[in-house]
């Protein structure tokens, strides 16, 4: 299953065809409101976000400022690890009302 923005720039006869020979099941979402349904974004994306804003919060009351080459890669993981986690992802899927399906919580971020 792929979940895709429901645009025609996204989705094609091409995509299809590849989606059908590597046995994939695309599931477009509605045009105009993936904003609100996007799982990557409300879901993970979001708090990664804020997760990041923290770490470098953190970096700075430590006196270590500014974000460099040598330091950058350990900011990230540590702000992935505590951000991509699967009860994370599992969760943050079902307050999008997609998985499982919750008709009512996919109205309410529509209206």
């Amino acid at each position: 299953l792929l979940l895709v923005n429901g645009h025609s720039s996204h989705v094609n006869m091409k995509f299809l065809d590849f989606c059908i020979s590597q046995k994939i099941i695309p599931y477009c979402l509605p045009l105009h409101i993936t904003h609100r349904l996007q799982p990557l974004d409300v879901c993970i994306f979001s708090p990664y976000k804020h997760q990041y804003q923290k770490e470098l919060t953190h970096h700075v009351e430590r006196h270590e400022y500014g974000v460099s080459k040598e330091n950058f890669y350990e900011i990230l993981m540590i702000t992935w690890r505590a951000s991509f986690t699967l009860t994370n992802i599992q969760s943050r899927f079902c307050n999008t009302g997609l998985v499982p399906i919750n008709r009512n919580i996919v109205l309410s971020k529509i209206q």
